[in-house]
């Protein structure tokens, strides 16, 4: 009952505040006045590749075409904002999942929910890709790409983080995208589910947090073969808007405390609901929500703590990163296009159209995005079995299959 009051205020407190109302006229002009100037504006469709000089990287500018692979939408999916939105509304009703709940070390419960009805693997092993939504999205967001890597012969799994998801909170803590921990566990049982399997995984937009932040602190033992972020945000405090908070910080905090607020009882503890009610800037919201559950003196020493790229130097599996140059949520400045020309087993694709998690060039189908992301998976995982190794200074891998 608390719960419910509490999430009440939040949005009746949103929705009916003047910077909520700024907010929403302001986005809907500005928008208008973006797309129509999209019609005026056709710049090249055939997106811009930053990679260092491999026999992988051949490998996959040959076999996944990206010389010449154009991301081309109709004129009337052009704008940022459309985009953006529809990559949140555009969902794959027949997909059907089935959930599991995991428990951690210290008694915490994260979600798997595992894509049915997968088709009848190919492959000669299976091979199980984890999907690392953000934190506002589900299962339900990213089941076109569960639909097409089941088509592809992998087997789907999307890990819903600790009280979000719609899943349950049993310990009064809730993990930053910084700590990696519970999906450490989380590629530990799945290896011991399916013993021979190949492990991938994806993420999308604040799920690539994550990603980046596993692979960096388990570094040669992180256990997966190869990885895919779409949409990453590389700099915690350049994401989103800045100055006038735009619709989309609006929106995301709501939801992030409307999330918050269904666990009141076990948090508030910790976080003064009353004054994460009030918050509507991202560097308050991460001071009210992490500076108890994990101690930092200050939100600048959280953001460096838990910075994606933190221990770059010690990723080392294939990598690739989808961005879009028109992201409404993450500065084009803080992509780091050096990282791709330094480490060979890095690859970045930069798009001039295509919002945040967008990349829609078709409504009825996966996004161009998740197309690429799996054809890149399914060259890496070509390249081992060809018998090739890939060496990255300390760690060398080889396919077993």
């Amino acid at each position: 009952m608390v719960g419910s009051t509490v999430m009440f205020l939040a949005v009746y407190s949103t929705v009916t505040s003047l910077p909520f109302c700024v907010a929403v006229f302001g986005t809907i002009v500005i928008s208008a006045f973006i797309y129509a100037k999209s019609f005026m504006t056709l710049p090249s469709n055939i997106p811009k590749l930053y990679f260092k000089e491999s026999a992988l990287a051949s490998h996959l500018l040959k076999r996944c075409r990206l010389m010449n692979r154009k991301f081309d939408p109709p004129w009337y999916l052009r704008n940022v904002h459309i985009q953006t939105i529809l990559s949140f509304i555009l969902t794959h009703t027949s997909t059907e999942f089935e959930r599991e709940y995991l428990q951690m070390r210290d008694r915490g419960v994260v979600a798997l929910d595992w894509a049915l009805h997968v088709s009848v693997h190919k492959k000669k092993r299976c091979s199980v890709l984890v999907i690392l939504p953000g934190l506002t999205a589900t299962a339900v967001n990213v089941s076109n790409l569960c639909s097409l890597a089941a088509h592809k012969g992998y087997r789907p799994v999307v890990l819903n983080q600790r009280g979000f998801g719609n899943s349950v909170l049993t310990t009064p803590k809730i993990l930053s995208n910084g700590d990696p921990h519970d999906l450490r566990q989380v590629v530990k049982y799945i290896h011991s589910r399916y013993p021979k399997a190949l492990v991938t995984m994806v993420g999308l937009g604040t799920g690539c947090s994550l990603l980046l932040s596993y692979l960096g602190e388990f570094g040669s033992s992180a256990n997966i073969c190869a990885a895919v972020c779409i949409s990453a945000c590389f700099d915690n405090s350049g994401k989103f808007s800045k100055g006038v908070q735009g619709i989309y910080d609006i929106l995301y905090l709501l939801s992030l405390k409307i999330t918050l607020c269904v666990h009141s009882n076990s948090l508030a503890k910790y976080i003064d609901f009353i004054e994460l009610l009030k918050c509507w800037s991202f560097r308050h919201f991460d001071e009210l929500m992490y500076s108890k559950l994990y101690n930092f003196s200050n939100v600048d020493d959280f953001w460096d703590r838990n910075n994606p790229l933190r221990d770059v130097d010690e990723i080392a599996v294939p990598l690739l990163f989808i961005n879009s140059l028109d992201d409404p949520f993450y500065s084009k400045i803080s992509i780091p296009y050096d990282l791709c020309k330094y480490y060979p087993h890095f690859l970045m694709v930069c798009t001039n159209k295509g919002g945040h998690c967008g990349f829609i060039d078709n409504p009825c189908d996966a996004s161009w995005a998740e197309k690429l992301a799996l054809d890149y998976l399914d060259t890496v995982l070509d390249f081992t079995n060809m018998g090739h190794a890939i060496n990255y200074g300390k760690c060398a891998v080889r396919s077993t299959i």
